[in-house]
Formats: C-alpha cells, structure tokens, sequence
C-alpha cells in the first residue's frame, strides 16, 4: 500500500513558484555580468542541469540580439 498523500499547501506552493523565478533572474543577470556557472552554483543554489538551461537561453538571446 502507498502512504497516504498530503495535499499540499498553495500558500507554499506559490512560494516555491516565486523562489524559482527570482533563481532564474539571479542566473540571467550573473550570466549578463560574465559570471561563471562555478561563481553562480554556490550563490544561487540549484543544480547544474537548471543552471545550464538557463544559461542556454540567455547567451541564444544575446547572440541574436535581443
């Protein structure tokens, strides 16, 4: 048998929801400032498979320009 199931909390997931978003926006503004994922890593606290997402997206936006 599965243990019971809590429900969770919207109050914290809307915090957890936050949380990631200002993560992202630390890692995009490291990357504009020519941070280094080594730098970031201890500063932001995710794992590097997000980090690199992340910072996949922001250098694809600078080389078109944007």
């Amino acid at each position: 048998m599965s243990p019971a199931r809590r429900e969770s909390d919207p109050v914290v997931d809307k915090l957890d929801a936050i949380l990631g978003v200002l993560q992202n926006l630390l890692i995009v503004e490291g990357v504009k400032l020519g941070m280094t994922r080594d730098d970031l890593r201890p500063i932001v606290g995710v794992d590097t498979n997000r980090m690199s997402a992340v910072m996949r997206q922001v250098k694809k936006a600078k080389n078109r320009g944007d």
